[in-house]
């Protein structure tokens, strides 16, 4: 149990040695060993900071008259219109969003998910929300590719003065990024002051404990599905920045990409009341467990109930509101050559005698299932890690399909560098020109001024906070096993700015892995259960 007292100007926390980071993330944390307590200045923000942090915390009669009353059943004051503060005039649903926000912010436990599908404008929602909530110091954590997004959307959308700091790559190291932010804290002014950073810094120690050390009004998670891992560093970061925060806010459109799980750990940094701090409590109660050692999740239960409770803090906008064009899904087949076929049918055997005598499982199969896939596109991986082109049928497939589309804009997703060339190569092949988006290039923004016809990319780069609009051809020369990332590519091109009607074509190896992978997405499955389940 965890005990707080207030001694002369001190707070002392007595708690169990399992809560030490816990402890450390409070601002102004120090260990008195001879005691073996912790000590903090003894202000009501503190106090406050400290109940939070520690759900069941007995408290002593000095500790309680210093918490005074905990902001967790404010009044919510009614709600007023914001539209002054505004450039863009928000759909019906926006506003509603922002409704449901407020009061979820102002009469909850400050946190609320906005699980509005992609292009429904939950970017604005959250603007909305946070001049009503009247939140003068902004947390924005994001994908990386999100972070110049955030700034334009707000430039565009605020009508209001606004120092926005957007902490990219080009700001250099996280430490410089750190220098800047406090720069830029300390000369806000008293102006509304927004910190945009993506995940992969938000966490090091250098921003986290810079984070930690300041009063924000409002944390936001941009695309919270990606803190879906409960043991995750960046999940464990958000969790932990919410504690201290007035308000939060999660915004996904996929808020459980692959399994009813996933919620867990975005909850915990929306409102940790909703399914608790116990990750193990949490999947016993919502999970079936068995296979080895009874330790795999084969099912789920209670779905009902872990629905219901997320309605008390969830907003949920599906794509349906929009007035979106038309969308189409066709599908091209090819037959790989001789040598391909061999190559795979060797690695398919050697893959369903793994299954069969239990040397693959979920938990190891991925890697023998991306060869195949890889095999699939043409191109075959050695044990030294080089790769070979063994077969062209569906790149000259992809080059067949680009010389009918004509001088149209392209979008063709492939998931590896080796799928990448081959869209490059078909083009070339057909005289068009490419550019590429993807881990390794970002010639985004050439290919929207024109710069080629067609634009290869990788669905881990172009799945999130990006729009393809200029293009209403969609092709996947090969998929994603995430459900969420294919999701969203799909949404890149067929969302709000889109006019025309929109073609997804899918390009499939005959008797391959395309097909089962594809399937399986459409049947909102777990792609890897999936083809082991059809193995066995």
């Amino acid at each position: 149990m965890s005990v707080a007292d207030v001694d002369g100007t001190m707070i002392t926390l007595r708690t169990e040695f399992e809560n030490v980071d816990r402890c450390r993330l409070i601002p102004n944390a120090k260990w008195y060993a001879q005691g073996k307590v912790w000590t903090y200045p003894a202000t009501q923000r503190h106090a406050q900071f400290i109940v939070r942090s520690f759900p069941g915390l007995k408290q002593s009669a000095s500790f309680s008259r210093l918490v005074g009353v905990v902001p967790v059943n404010r009044k919510a004051p009614t709600v007023y219109d914001v539209s002054m503060f505004l450039n863009t005039k928000p759909w019906g649903h926006q506003q509603a969003a922002y409704q449901f926000a407020m009061e979820q912010l102002l009469e909850g436990d400050g946190g609320a998910m906005m699980a509005m599908g992609m292009g429904t404008g939950k970017t604005l929602v959250t603007l909305m929300t946070m001049v009503g909530v009247e939140a003068k110091r902004v947390l924005i954590t994001c994908p990386l590719r999100a972070v110049n997004v955030w700034k334009e959307q707000i430039e565009k959308h605020l009508n209001l003065p606004v120092n926005v700091l957007a902490l990219d790559e080009n700001e250099g190291s996280v430490s410089r990024r750190v220098k800047k932010a406090e720069e830029g804290w300390g000369a806000a002014n008293g102006e509304v002051f927004i910190v945009i950073v993506n995940y992969q810094a938000a966490w090091r120690p250098a921003f986290k404990q810079w984070a930690y050390s300041k009063r924000w009004d409002m944390v936001v998670a941009d695309e919270s599905h990606k803190l879906k891992a409960h043991e995750g560093v960046a999940s464990r970061c958000l969790a932990d920045l919410g504690i201290g925060a007035r308000y939060r806010l999660a915004l996904t459109g996929t808020p459980m990409p692959h399994s009813p799980l996933d919620i867990f750990a975005q909850m915990r940094f929306v409102d940790e009341s909703v399914f608790g701090s116990n990750y193990y409590r949490f999947r016993d109660k919502y999970a079936i467990l068995g296979g080895y050692q009874d330790k795999q999740v084969v099912g789920y239960r209670n779905i009902e109930d872990l629905q219901d409770r997320m309605k008390k803090t969830t907003f949920r906008v599906g794509k349906e509101v929009l007035d979106l064009p038309a969308e189409t899904h066709v599908i091209y087949r090819c037959q790989l050559g001789l040598e391909a076929r061999k190559a795979y049918q060797e690695l398919e055997y050697r893959f369903k005698a793994g299954v069969k005598d239990k040397t693959i499982t979920a938990s190891n199969a991925l890697v023998k299932l991306l060869r195949l896939q890889q095999v699939a596109g043409g191109w075959l991986k050695a044990d030294d890690g080089t790769e070979e082109r063994i077969d062209s049928a569906k790149l000259f497939l992809l080059a067949d399909i680009l010389e009918d589309i004509g001088d149209e804009p392209v979008v063709v997703f492939g998931r590896f560098h080796s799928d990448l060339d081959a869209i490059k190569m078909a083009a070339r092949s057909v005289d068009k020109n490419s550019l590429e988006l993807s881990g390794r290039r970002n010639e985004l923004a050439e290919w929207k001024n024109d710069g080629a016809q067609v634009l290869a990319v990788q669905p881990q780069s172009g799945s999130e906070a990006i729009e393809l609009t200029k293009a209403r051809y969609c092709i996947f020369y090969s998929l994603s096993f995430s459900l969420g990332e294919y999701d969203q590519a799909m949404s890149r091109v067929h969302r709000p700015g889109q006019t025309r009607p929109v073609e997804y074509i899918h390009l499939m190896a005959d008797n391959t892995v395309d097909g089962v992978i594809l399937k399986a997405l459409n049947d909102r499955k777990d792609v890897v259960g999936a083809i082991l389940e059809e193995v066995r």
